[in-house]
């Protein structure tokens, strides 16, 4: 029976979670369509272990690959290189599906084509355990309609949450994310862009992401020490779009650089939040100055707070330091 959708676990020291997100897929009854692949990032914790005993009890529908660690980045790819899917998903080991909208979601897959495919998500606060939906479709785009991206832009940008990718598009145009790095659900987002010519949204709220980990790499503390690796994302996925922008019609280049801005604007956010002192403004002045002479970037097409700090020249920058201090102490909704 022929594979609807490869469904890729990145997991890495992943033991705490990893059964939840397996449990609510091997549930599923249309399990025999799916593809699970788990991919054993290096872990040094019972990972394996607990995956290997899914593979025992569902060795037609869950694989397991070990690897040396490479980070978020190289699980992605080993995925998209082992799946046998018709479509392709990734759902990090810490969160997991929905197992009824899944088995939805799969049965429409059997007729489906378009290279694209975008589905809400809820976010679960891992503090409070509530959850809400997370509405991703514009006003002026029906559900379930095939959309081609020459003739409709997707704005918002949606998040890796939301989509599902035609597996061949991924192989046949070698998409490769970074090794090693924080924030590659960018590239992940981004890379296939070029390549993608039709998408649809569907409303089966799918993924269920927890929030409000103190180890997520959007946690303050971890924005401030992984402030070099993403920097390096907004480096590599500026010149992804230059390599690129021979092909690329005017909806997915917008598409691509409102992205970029936004990392653009985090990467000001990131530095703005280190200590208050003139070093800290001249380096946002430096890193801005950049972005004008090498970067892909509208300013239109970032947060207000951020086009504030580089209307002023970036006098306001004591301000915007305490005002990004304090939002990211709440809860990431």
């Amino acid at each position: 029976m022929d594979k609807l959708l490869s469904i890729v676990i990145p997991s890495y020291n992943a033991e705490k979670f990893l059964s939840n997100v397996l449990d609510n897929l091997v549930q599923c009854e249309t399990l025999k369509r799916l593809d699970i692949i788990v991919v054993n990032d290096g872990s040094t914790d019972a990972t394996a272990d607990i995956a290997a005993k899914y593979v025992a009890q569902y060795p037609n529908s869950i694989r397991l690959i070990t690897q040396e660690n490479g980070g978020h980045g190289s699980t992605i790819n080993t995925g998209i290189k082992y799946a046998v899917g018709r479509y392709f998903k990734v759902v990090d080991a810490d969160d997991w599906l929905d197992s009824a909208h899944l088995d939805r979601f799969v049965c429409l897959l059997k007729r489906e084509d378009s290279d694209l495919i975008l589905t809400p998500f809820w976010a679960f606060n891992d503090k409070t355990k509530k959850k809400h939906l997370k509405e991703i479709k514009p006003g002026n785009i029906k559900w379930q309609q095939k959309y081609y991206l020459k003739e409709q832009g997707i704005d918002p940008v949606p998040s890796m949450h939301t989509y599902t990718l035609r597996t061949k598009l991924l192989q046949e145009n070698d998409i490769n994310i970074d090794r090693h790095a924080y924030y590659v659900d960018i590239e992940y987002i981004l890379y296939p862009i070029p390549y993608v010519k039709t998408f649809k949204f569907i409303d089966l709220p799918l993924y269920n992401y927890r929030v409000n980990q103190s180890v997520q790499s959007i946690s303050l503390s971890n924005m401030i020490k992984n402030s070099k690796q993403h920097k390096m994302v907004v480096s590599h996925v500026n010149s992804y779009i230059s390599e690129h922008l021979d092909v690329l019609n005017e909806n997915q280049r917008e598409l691509m650089v409102n992205r970029l801005s936004r990392m653009i604007a985090t990467q000001l956010k990131i530095i703005a939040i280190e200590p208050l002192r003139m070093k800290t403004k001249s380096e946002l002045m430096s890193f801005y100055q950049h972005v004008k002479d090498d970067y892909y970037f509208e300013v239109r097409d970032i947060n207000l707070p951020m086009r504030m700090l580089i209307k002023s020249h970036f006098l306001l920058f004591p301000a915007i330091h305490y005002l990004a201090i304090w939002k990211m102490d709440l809860v990431h909704y």
